[in-house]
């Protein structure tokens, strides 16, 4: 029996000495000699294989060479880790350090390793065992380099689990670097092959003149189109890299791996839909809510209508890493290949979806705002494997019924209501087609309005589908507007006789609705600027003011001279008589009416000098409309003309 207590003895010694193996092995940190490998030497355990819970970040995408870059190392699920070895690396395949570490957590220190000036600190890792699940580095760029360096990282959580290849994004090196915080980098935790070979060269110092700075571009969309597939806004930004959201998706075997990021933005969010519309969608939402520092939440919810609401259960994503700098949000997140949502199964591997990307600047407790930022859909369904840029689904429509309808209230309206306002007593004796010529030319542009108008109005909602779901009178203005030029025709076909003693009823009423769907339609195409989905510049609202000070101004100008006129033929006419005193679409015979009354000279200059400017506004409204984003799309196409005047120069 005494042999039980003595087996007994031993076992707990195995345990114990295990115990401290698992727990101590280097407690004082990484050796020198794992400086080109970055692996611990833990013998016969092989790293992970799994996506790291664990995250190198930097501040800011670029750094000018001398500079210094904050740099944090974090537990993306709360795991505490103990062991780590971290340095910066050039890109392409290189096992030397590169730069230096300036300013270090407690409880870390830094090696020398090869690469850069001899000696330098430019690899830390820790200098104790203690569980950690943050810390924060200042390191300084080399004063001879100019290109890309990427921070590499090992995490050790015990003896038995650790991760080799935790990478930070690229980060550029460069003399007239961008300091752009707001451009927070996600983090590429994909294991990457770890070089193993221990030959090292001796530091060198270029001395041929500096390189050219590097152009700094955002390194989410590196790969766009030849490895991964994006998506964003407005249309085309993807290839000049100036999106106001954008969602890219690389795929790896059984592996999504999404990378969202929005400007101006309190959540982003990327949905999976049958259809262009919103409605019975798979949403994941990156989401800001202000509660706990510049933290970013992940979440599962469903659009149901054009509501939206989180999922109960919460599987199927893993949020990788995320940051709010700036007012701009990014997340990179894991999605399952399949996951089954409202009793639907969403299989990325084998159906074909189109992508839906939404951005907004508020949100909601459990839920997320209005999409003010913007949003868009994908114009074809399409496996996310098949790499490409995504393209848009089009918006002509909506660009034509914004065309429509500033031709109609702006262009043909104002003029059709000044000809019967100021022009009775003008072009007298003269017809067109059996009519006198201001009311031929009125009635032309008046059912010019009424063909544009009833035609935006169909077609607006041939392109919606739906009432708008914007928080904007636009849509209810815009009814309002357009019942009241449907029926203004059809009330002037009723018109009574010009003797009928209901005349002067019919030519107030008549007056009165023109003039009420005139304001209302210019109303109606101010609160359209505001519109998210109009992409119009907030300038356009002068453009706008100009056009009702020019348009008061001449209305003003000629009832001026219709006063001076109707004094110098000696008696009152008036000139916006409600019983005319003839019928004046109809051959004219008492003598004072056969010639146009005094200054019909420059009634007719100021309405040729009114058409001038009017089709001038008109048509750079409508340009503003059709080609919107106006500004991004003009910057495009300088671009695509630069090139051109290089060659000829």
């Amino acid at each position: 029996m005494a042999a039980l207590p003595f087996f007994t003895s031993v076992l707990l010694i195995i345990v114990a000495l295990s115990w401290l193996h698992s727990t101590e092995s280097y407690p004082s940190g990484a050796p020198s000699s794992t400086c080109s490998t970055l692996a611990p030497k833990h013998q016969n355990v092989p790293p992970q294989q799994s996506l790291p819970p664990f995250a190198v970040t930097a501040g800011k995408l670029s750094v000018a060479p001398g500079s210094k870059l904050t740099l944090m190392l974090t537990s993306t699920t709360g795991t505490p880790f103990k062991g780590f070895l971290l340095q910066a690396r050039q890109p392409e395949g290189s096992d030397s350090a590169i730069g230096q570490f300036t300013a270090l957590p407690n409880l870390t220190k830094t090696l020398a390793c090869a690469g850069g000036y001899q000696n330098s600190p430019n690899t830390v890792t820790h200098a104790d065992p203690s569980q950690r699940s943050s810390l924060q580095f200042e390191w300084e760029a080399p004063d001879y380099y100019e290109g890309p360096v990427v921070f590499v990282a090992t995490v050790v959580q015990d003896f038995s689990t650790f991760w080799e290849g935790v990478k930070s994004d690229i980060i550029n090196v460069a003399k007239r670097a961008v300091d752009n915080s707001s451009q927070s980098t996600g983090i590429s935790t994909t294991k990457q092959p770890v070089v193993t070979t221990s030959t090292t060269t001796a530091p060198s110092v270029p001395t041929t003149p500096p390189r050219r700075a590097s152009v700094v571009t955002d390194p989410l969309y590196d790969g766009c189109g030849s490895k991964k597939t994006c998506f964003g806004f407005p249309s085309g930004c993807v290839e000049t890299t100036s999106c106001m959201a954008v969602v890219s998706c690389l795929v790896e075997g059984e592996r999504y791996e999404f990378d969202m990021k929005a400007r101006n933005s309190a959540y982003v969010a990327v949905g999976l839909s049958q259809d262009v519309n919103m409605g019975d969608d798979s949403v994941v939402e990156c989401v800001h809510d202000g509660t706990s520092g510049n933290s970013v939440n992940a979440y599962m919810s469903w659009n149901f209508g054009k509501n939206n609401r989180r999922l109960q259960v919460q599987d199927g994503i893993v949020l990788k890493n995320s940051s709010f700098v700036d007012g701009t949000i990014y997340c990179k997140f894991m999605r399952d290949a399949v996951t089954k949502v409202e009793n639907r199964e969403y299989n990325l591997a084998k159906d074909k979806y189109h992508l839906l990307i939404a951005a907004g600047s508020s949100v909601r407790e459990g839920s997320v705002g209005y999409h003010d930022v913007g949003r868009a859909a994908a114009e074809l369904s399409q496996s996310l494997a098949d790499v490409s840029i995504i393209a848009g689904s089009s918006n002509l429509l909506l660009r034509l019924h914004g065309a429509f309808m500033i031709g109609a209230w702006i262009g043909a309206a104002g003029i059709g209501i000044l000809l019967a306002r100021y022009f009775k007593q003008t072009w007298v004796g003269s017809q067109l087609c059996g009519k006198d010529q201001w009311f031929a030319w009125h009635r032309m542009f008046m059912l010019l309005t009424w063909g544009l108008t009833i035609s935006a109005f169909v077609l607006i909602f041939v392109q919606l589908k739906d009432w708008s779901a914007e928080d904007n009178p636009h849509a209810i203005l815009g009814c309002v507007t357009t019942a009241l030029a449907f029926v203004q025709p059809i009330g002037a076909a009723f018109r009574p006789h010009p003797d009928s003693r209901r005349r002067p009823i019919f030519n107030w009423l008549h007056w009165l609705v023109g003039n009420i769907a005139h304001i209302l339609g210019i109303v109606t195409i101010f609160f359209a600027i505001k519109l998210t989905k109009a992409e119009l510049p907030d300038w356009m609202d002068w453009i706008l003011v100009g056009y009702v000070a020019f348009h008061v101004a001449v209305h003003l100008i000629l009832s001026i001279a219709s006063i001076a006129s109707e004094r110098n033929n000696g008696k009152r006419v008036n000139s916006f008589p409600m019983k005319e005193m003839t019928n004046s679409r109809s051959p004219l015979h008492s003598p004072e009416r056969k010639q146009d009354s005094p200054h019909s000279c420059f009634r007719k200059f100021m309405l040729a000098v009114y058409i001038l400017v009017i089709l001038l506004l008109v048509a750079t409204l409508i340009i503003i409309t059709v080609f919107a984003p106006i500004e991004e799309n003009w910057v495009k196409f300088q671009n695509m003309i630069a090139p051109n005047n290089t060659q000829e120069q």
